[in-house]
């Protein structure tokens, strides 16, 4: 054998030895994996000289010459109860602006059923705003109000078919799991007079969700050909100083969810997204 044919054959070994190497130090404790830097959508929400009576609908004509920005959703998995149903629901498709007076926000998803009843095992669509209080966001969405106080807009498909087509529910009472630790269905919850199809509502921690003295939040949801398209409306600064977000140019944090009936959702059971920023011009 050629002594320049024994060298680059001693190389190429060298070489494989190195890799063979450098693969065992990287994989000692298991594949590694590519961490996407993670960018927070940036959702502009221009001045807009219009208003919207929900009354009368929810001006897609106006919507549509908006910007919108697709949000990811992922399901909720950080806390009891686990999804029935390992997929999220993908992405929302959001919009907002403002008329110096009020602000409206757009959220449309796709869903096959829609679900507007809030009965025994059935349960409705609803989606929700999440804005944080604090100064400091918490570094994230997962649990509502984990690390600081949020103010959450929580539309929901049952209470907007009695608000806005003045139906009552068909039972006297809305019951729920007491999950994740039943199977039966238990300890029914008296009815409240609905007063708006958006629940305005404050959180400081894991389990604290309480209405607000002042529900100032209005909504109206439309379903047709498999898609929900939701819009919220609140004048831009809050009658509660202290416990609503208020709006003004600039930036301001807000982060998603979304719940499917049909699916089982309710409660902690959602998809959601991570934060997001507004852009108020």
């Amino acid at each position: 054998m050629k002594k320049s044919t024994a060298f680059l054959i001693a190389i190429v070994l060298i070489a494989a030895f190195a890799g063979l190497i450098y693969y065992g130090v990287t994989n000692s404790r298991g594949t590694p994996v590519k961490i996407e830097k993670i960018v927070t959508p940036l959702v502009e929400v221009p001045f807009i000289a219009q208003e919207i009576d929900l009354a009368q609908g929810i001006s897609p004509e106006l919507w549509q010459g908006i910007k919108p920005q697709e949000i990811k959703l992922m399901y909720q998995v950080t806390v009891l109860p686990w999804p029935k149903i390992k997929a999220g629901l993908g992405a929302v498709t959001f919009k907002a602006f403002h008329n110096k007076e009020n602000i409206y926000f757009y959220l449309s998803w796709p869903d096959n059923t829609e679900d507007r009843f809030h009965e025994t095992a059935v349960w409705p669509d609803a989606g929700a705003i999440m804005f944080p209080l604090e100064k400091k966001a918490q570094p994230h969405t997962i649990m509502m109000g984990f690390l600081g106080r949020v103010n959450i807009w929580h539309w929901k498909a049952n209470q907007d078919r009695e608000y806005w087509k003045n139906e009552s529910p068909q039972t006297n009472a809305y019951v729920d799991f007491y999950y994740p630790f039943e199977e039966q269905e238990l300890f029914p919850v008296s009815k409240h007079v609905t007063k708006s199809p958006v629940n305005d509502l404050l959180a400081i921690r894991v389990g604290t969700i309480t209405p607000k003295d002042n529900q100032e939040v209005m909504g109206k949801g439309v379903w047709e050909n498999g898609v929900w398209t939701v819009v919220l409306k609140r004048p831009l600064q809050a009658l509660e100083t202290e416990n609503g977000v208020n709006f003004s140019a600039g930036k301001k944090l807000a982060a998603l969810a979304v719940w499917s009936g049909s699916r089982g959702d309710r409660g902690g059971r959602k998809s959601i997204s991570d934060w997001l920023e507004l852009e108020i011009e």
